[in-house]
């Protein structure tokens, strides 16, 4: 049992955790796209062009993916509330440097850092949820969770708009601050402390994965404008495979690995990890794209494009609590094979249809698609990876999948940019659309791909308990055995 000084880690304050762990990632998961709005803001103001942009997102999510798993293991072994709230100071550290930043790079290295508390935030406020909460309610819990980040999609463009068009583009960091004092305050006296397994920190992981990334990263972001054939762009492709392959080699010698491949066994965690990755793109990839679409080919304002982006994202706080219980009755699989079609067949259509000079109004009903098949994502997708979970390994199952989304939405953003870039670019608003048009198309077709490990997820057993559910979940050799 996970436990902390002899205590069950179920905590007395169930409501408060929930209520904080989803506030501090809702406040996390706004700043991926509150600055979305600002695209075209950051590109006056600091002239840079489609990849400086890019990596103003970027250095977020890779901040994000970098310590994410860290922070998992060292909230596992010294406490998962401590790490939640030094992730939360770390995060609203580095929102006032970015609200400080006063060029492009300066900006981007801020948006790393902040990132980086994001990380760990986000890991440890799923994992003391699901330590706070019985197994045989976290569908539900997840689903509250799930809203919550939902609203967090919804309002982040309307929020983002309105501070930019009102104020100025800062305001959308230094928001952040009174949050996030708020927060460890409560956190402080509200959520009880608990604790996993204690394993020594993997920093050569660590640098692996990271180094992997970010060269992956860097070279895709740039390819487009430098030039597929150039030396910097392949050797960034090829080192960056070769880390990762790396880092994959030495997660099966290392003694206490930062992301231990024995997980992996689970299917339902792994089907959920691989359907994660696929959502991080086409979410990212083309909340990229579209916000820049709106301003740039549409000629929008910051709250113009921050209201025309609402159809996409307002329904979530419905769908996702009610995508959570739907998976507590019928299990996770089928709402995901629903969810995916309707994200990517939404942008498979409004790919082409903005190249036919589609008006905004045609395009509502397939944005309003893609946000239900999103909402419904984010909470059964959580439900899936946390299934049958050894609940000693709570922080580093939470860290695993939400490292995983985050790295497939910086593969999301250096897609959208390079496919982007090979086509079109922001001389004007037709050349932009010859851009748009295959990047989302190609964003599309990674979006469907999350069908083939969707097919891993497990069934629920009928009146199956956490034990049940646990044998359910490991594959078909292993209960045979």
């Amino acid at each position: 049992m996970d436990t902390m000084a002899g205590k069950p880690a179920l905590s007395t304050n169930r409501g408060w955790t929930v209520a904080l762990g989803s506030i501090a990632s809702f406040m996390i998961g706004l700043d991926v796209l509150v600055i979305m709005t600002a695209v075209s803001t950051l590109h006056t103001e600091f002239g840079t062009d489609a990849a400086g942009i890019g990596w103003t997102i970027n250095a977020y999510e890779i901040g994000f993916a970098a310590l994410i798993l860290t922070g998992s293991a060292i909230g596992d072994r010294y406490g998962r509330k401590s790490m939640f709230m030094l992730g939360v100071a770390w995060f609203t550290l580095g929102s006032m440097w970015c609200a400080l930043s006063h060029s492009i790079e300066m900006l981007v290295i801020a948006r790393a850092f902040q990132g980086l508390g994001g990380g760990i935030a986000t890991a440890l406020a799923l994992a003391v949820i699901t330590a706070s909460t019985p197994p045989q309610k976290r569908g539900a819990v997840f689903g509250i969770w799930g809203a919550v980040m939902g609203m967090a999609i919804a309002v982040g463009p309307l929020v983002g708009g309105t501070i930019i068009q009102y104020i100025n583009w800062q305001w959308c960091f230094w928001v952040n601050v009174p949050i996030g004092v708020v927060v460890i305050a409560l956190s402080w006296f509200k959520i009880g402390e608990s604790k996993g397994s204690a394993h020594p920190i993997d920093v050569l992981g660590v640098v692996l994965s990271t180094a992997g990334v970010v060269s992956l990263a860097q070279a895709l972001l740039r390819g487009g404008e430098v030039g597929w054939g150039s030396p910097t762009i392949v050797g960034g492709l090829i080192l960056g495979v070769v880390l990762l392959i790396a880092f994959v080699f030495w997660q099966r010698r290392a003694t206490a690995p930062m992301m231990p491949l024995e997980m992996f066994r689970n299917l339902s965690f792994s089907g959920g990890c691989g359907v994660s990755f696929t959502l991080g793109a086409g979410l990212f990839g083309n909340a990229f794209l579209f916000a820049q679409y709106l301003q740039l080919a549409l000629h929008n304002d910051p709250l113009g494009v921050g209201l025309r982006l609402l159809p996409w994202v307002a329904l979530a706080p419905l769908v996702a609590p009610v995508a959570g219980i739907l998976a507590d009755k019928i299990g996770e699989r089928p709402i995901v094979f629903v969810a995916v079609v309707l994200f990517a067949a939404a942008f498979f259509a409004i790919g082409p249809m903005v190249k036919s000079g589609a008006t905004y109004g045609s395009l509502v009903l397939p944005l309003i698609a893609a946000g239900i098949g999103v909402a419904a994502l984010f909470p059964v997708l959580a439900a899936a990876v946390m299934r049958g979970m050894d609940p000693q390994r709570l922080g580093v199952a939470s860290g695993v999948s939400n490292t995983i989304r985050q790295v497939g939405g910086v593969f999301g953003v250096a897609i959208a940019v390079a496919v982007f870039t090979s086509f079109g670019g922001y001389r004007s608003p037709q050349q932009f659309v010859d851009g748009f048009t295959p990047a989302v198309i190609v964003l599309a077709a990674i979006t469907l791909a999350g069908l083939i490990p969707a097919f891993l997820i497990r069934p629920r057993a009928k009146d199956a308990g956490p034990a049940a559910t646990a044998v359910a979940d490991q594959p078909a050799a292993e209960r045979t055995a």
